[in-house]
């Protein structure tokens, strides 16, 4: 009797996890949701793009479409053998060179991931956790490889469901392919930044970067500089041009990213990219600009801050590290004619390239209206080539030779360059009249921020190391939440610097949880009417960081 007691439950264990086994096989094997979104109108796009370069616009490589869907709308959730859920949508939109995913609310809890793979299950992205959640809860996973693309997310049995919300897909069609053809699509007579050409500006190199510009439903690409500053506190300084973002939002450009080190690592071209795309900066802020329209009748200049002053700390260090090992690069604002230097530049969004000068520039206008605005230049044949601009080099730096410590002293607006008619003119705005000459506001000069302590002088060397990160403000929990009025009969408000989900206790002195609230959007409010005049503990936690803070209601 006691045997065949026993074998009874093993049997029915067997036969579930026999029937458990068939459930998982047949989950595996369900089709993944999918969604079609029509293709832009590739012919009209082109022409566009070519008014669009003739008049000097941002390089366009992409455009959006508008999707709102979520995790409950759309795709499917299958359940992992070790109880984790899973859910992946397919999207395609025949014909993409790659697809940039913009989401309005991309919240990840606990152990959670996600990424995009192709239909064959192979990554196109890096893996996202809550480590890389942005503060405004907005994401961008960019430049994904081919027209069909799986979005993934992973959750743990008992995790916090995922807040996943997308709201633009963007469809590059030119110069965005991870691939032989789309890594050397710049004009042939471009030099790599590491042929012999590139020599004697291995420091400054390191402070070049693409810029993938998010603007609106267009998607493109300029490049810019770290640049340092009088201060020496590593601010994360970026100067571009104005008209690589002339109409961007505040909210798009915590979307911008910055590519470091994207290069070949010799004179010769790469097959492929390989892990090249992998040094980036997401985010930035707006600090100042030429209000120019572009160039038409200042510098165009605008001068960013890369990520948010939150987490200046954090992008400061990662920039430092060895893996990015940027270089924040000097200047020189003097109006100075130069005779020899570089442009160290992105054209067509490719890997880093740099053309030579070697004869004197010369004051110009970009726009007619204001002379000596810029500065305008030819570029001289060199030894791998005869280096020119194109369409993504704008924003770059131009650089006068200083004995192994050049200096910035243009940014590039626009030109004629070709690789047929090499001898045409490219144009800089100038460092000198970027310096206060667009306007006296602080948002119009770049000497407010390059020169905030004021010393009037107009030249700076550039640095790998320009401050100790111990001079760097660390910004804690404490200081992002406010709890105010402090003393109160009635109400006490909290607000917070980010839009990041707080739970709040209030504990009297017994150590009773006499109320409990979640704050969502950086505000909330705690009512007291109902408390007993005294002290009371505000305990605010998020994500295992906690701070607590001492209330008295009267």
């Amino acid at each position: 009797m006691n045997k065949k007691i026993t074998i009874l439950p093993l049997r029915i264990a067997l036969i579930l996890a026999l029937i458990f086994q068939l459930f998982k096989a047949f989950a595996a094997e369900q089709p993944i949701p999918s969604l079609s979104i029509m293709s832009p109108d590739l012919n009209s796009t082109v022409k566009e793009d070519a008014e669009r370069d003739k008049a000097g616009m941002l390089y366009r490589v992409g455009v959006a479409t508008t999707i709102q869907l979520n995790t409950n709308s759309h795709g499917g959730w299958i359940t992992l053998a070790n109880r984790s859920r899973k859910w992946q949508l397919l999207i395609n939109q025949k014909g993409a060179e790659s697809l940039t995913f913009i989401f309005k609310k991309f919240v990840l809890y606990g152990n959670s991931t996600f990424w995009v793979e192709n239909k064959k299950g192979e990554r196109i992205s890096k893996e996202f956790t809550k480590d890389d959640m942005l503060e405004d809860w907005q994401q961008i996973i960019s430049m994904c490889a081919g027209d069909e693309a799986v979005l993934t997310l992973v959750e743990d049995e008992y995790a916090t469901s995922s807040e996943i919300e997308l709201d633009r897909v963007f469809y590059n069609y030119r110069s965005t392919v991870r691939s032989t053809e789309k890594i050397n699509e710049s004009a042939s007579c471009e030099v790599n930044v590491n042929c012999s050409e590139g020599n004697e500006y291995q420091d400054e190199k390191r402070g070049v970067a693409r810029i993938y510009i998010i603007e609106g439903n267009s998607a493109g690409y300029c490049s810019g500089s770290l640049i340092n500053n009088k201060a020496k506190d590593c601010k994360p300084l970026f100067l571009t041009a104005l008209h690589c973002g002339v109409s961007t939002s505040a909210n798009d450009m915590k979307l911008w990213q910055f590519f470091f080190n994207y290069e070949a690592v010799s004179c010769s071209n790469p097959s492929s990219v390989g892990n090249l795309e992998s040094h980036y900066i997401t985010g930035c802020m707006r600090l100042a600009d030429a209000n120019d329209n572009g160039g038409d009748t200042g510098s165009d200049f605008l001068l960013l801050q890369l990520g948010t002053s939150q987490n200046q700390a954090t992008i400061i260090e990662t920039l430092k590290s060895s893996s990015f090992n940027a270089y924040w690069n000097g200047w020189d604002a003097n109006n100075t004619v130069s005779s020899k230097g570089v442009g160290i530049h992105h054209p067509a969004g490719d890997i880093k390239k740099i053309s030579t000068y070697t004869s004197a520039i010369y004051s110009d206008t970009y726009g007619g209206s204001v002379p000596n605005t810029h500065w305008s230049l030819t570029w001289a044949s060199t030894s791998n080539g005869h280096g020119i601009t194109e369409g993504g080099s704008s924003g770059s730096p131009l650089f006068t030779y200083n004995n192994g410590n050049s200096r910035i002293i243009g940014t590039l607006t626009g030109g004629s360059s070709y690789c047929n008619t090499p001898n045409d003119p490219d144009t800089y705005g100038k460092m000198s009249y970027h310096w206060s000459s667009n306007g006296t506001a602080s948002n119009r000069k770049v000497s407010a921020y390059l020169d905030p302590q004021s010393t009037g002088e107009k030249t700076m060397d550039g640095s790998s190391n320009p401050c100790s990160l111990a001079s760097v403000p660390k910004i804690t929990l404490e200081d992002k939440i406010k709890v105010y009025p402090n003393p109160s009969n009635n109400i006490i408000h909290i607000e917070t610097s980010m839009n990041e989900i707080y739970q709040v206790q209030i504990i009297d002195l017994l150590g009773n949880i006499v109320q409990e609230i979640s704050i969502e959007k950086g505000k909330g409010n705690l009512s007291l009417t109902d408390l007993s005049n005294g002290i009371y503990q505000v305990k605010i936690t998020r994500e295992g960081m906690t701070i607590t803070k001492s209330i008295v209601k009267i």
